[in-house]
């Protein structure tokens, strides 16, 4: 197996123009289509291949580069190759076992993350330069969206008041269990080297960020649910988003050489600093996320397809039944376009419809117009569904569904507190095995 840009993979595509690797699979992706890789590649990769645009390789069981004609990439390609990637161990258990691995992986046994906690605790050290013989390692836990936590190391040399941290909820999910302790540590090691190397950097950064004018332009609106987060950010200012359970937080991002390196959340104590109320706060965050990550708009189908074609205002609803897709460019917190000044108002006037809000997650929301066919009901029994097996809790946003009226210029609840009670109620029912059964039998059922 090999390691590229922090990924695993087994088989790649590589230019042989400039012996630049270009696309990336990992060996169950190989398998699930039988070693073609006409039928796992991107259908740009694939062409290229065919084309000899780009020659096709795999890792060895030995580490070694494989090619169906090892000569046709040449010994430059190879030494690219190399250059470019970390060979990783093949370990007994991989064989066979990949697939039930990974899928034991996937039910995120507590008890599995303890013990590689307790792995990476216990060999970290090694993995370390000499100064750090001697250092106290801790695991920590750090509150993060929706009250979820997060694991995450510290390493603290004699005499070292801060250090940094990794977080290793992220190394868990990206490693699987085939994958040698040995190059787990080595990645880990270096990533944490890197962190501490940035501290005094970022240590910097947030003594800058007392002053308001020096960091304004770096500040971000992001939407959160109301409900999930009353411990996380019960130090932080924000502002609740009307007609719905959300709310409006601030975040500092934080630059060098034009790259973000950090970011933070807005504390109360540091708003006090700015002698700033939350309102202008607001107001100065969400014209610098407008402007800075501007809103983007596609069919949901277009994502899958057709490469994300952006939409205008008036070109959305084109397709009755279509859903609509609401972010930015980056993909990144993008829910928050749901608030830039006028953006549902263009797209009601454009269209002359009023429509839903489907909370995809923390960073998308999904438009559908009223009166396609679905009722709110549907759609929040369907939200529901999707945030619980397919969104990690994390990204969650909410599990209600909103509706943006055209007429009145508002968003509000697609149900009332009371529809959405009957809903929940009825799901649990649902699922208890109770759904569909006569009021009298239900009620004999509950008795016993």
């Amino acid at each position: 197996m090999g390691l590229y840009q922090g990924c695993i993979f087994w088989s790649s595509s590589v230019s042989l123009v400039d012996g630049r690797i270009e696309e990336t699979h990992t060996l169950q992706e190989a398998q699930a289509a039988d070693f073609h890789h006409t039928f796992y590649f991107s259908p740009e990769q694939a062409s290229k291949i065919d084309d000899g645009e780009c020659g096709f390789f795999w890792i060895t069981e030995d580490g070694e580069v494989g090619a169906e004609w090892r000569e046709s990439l040449g010994r430059d390609i190879i030494g690219s190759i190399r250059e470019q990637i970390t060979v990783i161990e093949w370990m007994e258990s991989m064989g066979n076992k990949a697939d039930e691995n990974e899928q034991e992986r996937e039910r995120e046994d507590m008890t599995g993350f303890e013990k590689f906690q307790q792995k990476i605790k216990d060999g970290i050290l090694t993995y370390l330069p000499g100064e750090y013989r001697d250092a106290a390692v801790e695991i920590v836990h750090v509150p993060g969206n929706n009250d979820q936590e997060q694991t995450a190391m510290t390493i603290k040399r004699e005499g070292q008041e801060m250090a940094a941290r990794v977080f290793l909820d992220e190394y868990y999910a990206r490693f699987p269990d085939w994958v040698s302790d040995e190059t787990i540590l080595q990645t880990v090691a270096g990533d944490y080297l890197e962190n501490e190397s940035k501290r005094e950097w970022a240590e910097n950064m947030r003594e800058s960020a007392k002053d308001f004018n020096t960091i304004k332009e770096n500040i971000r609106v992001e939407v959160v649910n109301r409900d999930m987060n009353k411990e996380s950010l019960k130090n932080c200012p924000k502002k609740e988003i009307e007609g719905t359970d959300l709310l409006a937080v601030f975040r500092i991002l934080f630059f060098e050489q034009g790259k973000e390196c950090a970011n933070a959340l807005v504390t109360n104590e540091l708003m006090e600093t700015w002698d700033m109320d939350v309102e202008t706060l607001y107001e100065t965050a969400l014209d610098n996320t407008a402007v800075q990550m501007p809103a983007q708009i596609c069919s949901l189908m277009s994502v899958y397809f057709d490469g994300e074609e952006s939409l205008e205002p008036g070109e959305v609803f084109s397709e009755e039944q279509e859903m609509y897709v609401l972010t930015n460019p980056q993909k990144s917190k993008g829910a928050a376009a749901m608030l830039y000044p006028g953006l549902l108002q263009s797209i009601a006037e454009a269209t002359q419809s009023s429509f839903y809000i489907l909370p995809s997650s923390i960073h998308e929301v999904l438009l559908m117009k009223e009166g396609n066919g679905m009722g709110a009901k549907e759609l929040q029994s369907m939200v529901t569904d999707i945030n619980q097996a397919q969104v990690p809790p994390q990204e969650v946003l909410s599990n209600q569904v909103y509706f943006y009226d055209g007429k009145e210029q508002k968003i509000s609840m697609a149900l009332s507190p009371e529809e959405t009670r009957d809903l929940v109620g009825n799901r649990e029912m649902a699922t208890a095995g109770y759904e569909g059964m006569e009021t009298e039998g239900m009620e004999e059922e509950m008795e016993r």
